[in-house]
């Protein structure tokens, strides 16, 4: 049986004023994959990429499931505490990965996308059964406000609240689906500037340890725009220097231009990976009221 093929419907990052009418879930840290169940299990990342030869762990559970299915859900890595863990799922090691399932598009040969939600929540039920790597996403008991209180208290990168009414739209962003993530920021030292073609890019941050060691934490591009762009090279006439502050110099993109330590930027964030670098970090504000050896790690 030859399935049709699917693209996965994508969330919005609208507010959500009034909840009801909505569930929420976990917003899983991993990779997006269809899974098509036919007489071979395929494994198909959002791009398009078959990823059977990187996830293979997952496919004989999937296999068990029947055939005449395509399920939508996110692989994910456990690190030691069981939680997802994204860097995990860039190396071939030892952590355990689950395909977490939250969505059925296809049964039988027929597809559900017209179905409510709601209604393809309990045929889901009935088909996936958890095992060692397949889970079914659990929904979050309570309002919003407590999925989202819950996610950042467990260390999760936030919620999806989904109307329960909604068809799956397949290949499109919709406000059906709203992503809330859990946001984290941290002031920084600014140690120097990126230059491409002469013109300044992006600037480096660090932050220094509890010995007073100076750490390149990440490269900071998002969040700057022409006035911000314009400061930083005026800064670095005034706090230019030739002698790379950080023991961890990164590789340049393109000229650095090092800065004494002086200069201090609040930087969203989604998490520190296991290398102690700033996960997508976007340029917030300057803090002219911060001295940099303020900014410490974990202060």
């Amino acid at each position: 049986m030859k399935l049709p093929q699917f693209r996965p419907m994508l969330p919005t990052s609208e507010p959500l004023a009034a909840a009801s009418g909505y569930v929420h879930e976990i917003k899983w840290d991993g990779f997006r994959a269809l899974a098509y169940l036919a007489e071979q299990v395929s494994l198909v990342s959002r791009g398009g990429s078959v990823l059977n030869d990187r996830f293979s762990a997952i496919l004989p559970e999937l296999a068990k499931l029947g055939r005449g299915l395509v399920l939508d859900g996110e692989i994910v890595a456990l690190n030691r505490a069981g939680k997802p863990e994204f860097s995990l799922l860039k190396t071939r090691g030892e952590a355990p990965l689950v395909y977490i399932v939250f969505d059925i598009l296809l049964q039988g040969g027929k597809s559900l996308c017209p179905q409510p939600w709601r209604k393809r929540r309990v045929i889901l039920e009935s088909v996936v059964a958890t095992g060692k790597n397949i889970l079914l996403s659990p929904l979050l008991p309570g309002t919003q406000a407590d999925s989202l209180m819950f996610a950042e208290r467990e260390g999760l990168e936030g919620i999806i609240s989904k109307k329960v009414d909604s068809p799956y739209l397949p290949g499109r962003r919709s406000s059906f689906w709203r992503k809330h993530k859990i946001i984290k920021d941290v002031d920084c030292v600014v140690v120097g500037v990126n230059r491409v073609n002469g013109r300044c890019r992006s600037f480096l941050a660090a932050l220094y340890t509890a010995d007073q060691t100076l750490l390149y934490v990440g490269s900071v591009g998002s969040g700057l725009g022409g006035r911000e762009l314009a400061f930083l090279k005026e800064a670095a006439s005034r706090l230019g220097q030739a002698a790379c502050p950080v023991v961890n110099p990164p590789r340049p993109q393109g000229s650095i231009s090092w800065f004494r330590p002086h200069l201090v930027a609040k930087v969203q964030y989604l998490e520190f990976t296991p290398g102690c670098k700033l996960r997508h970090p976007v340029f917030l504000q300057f803090r002219f009221d911060k001295k940099a050896a303020e900014c410490v790690f974990g202060s």
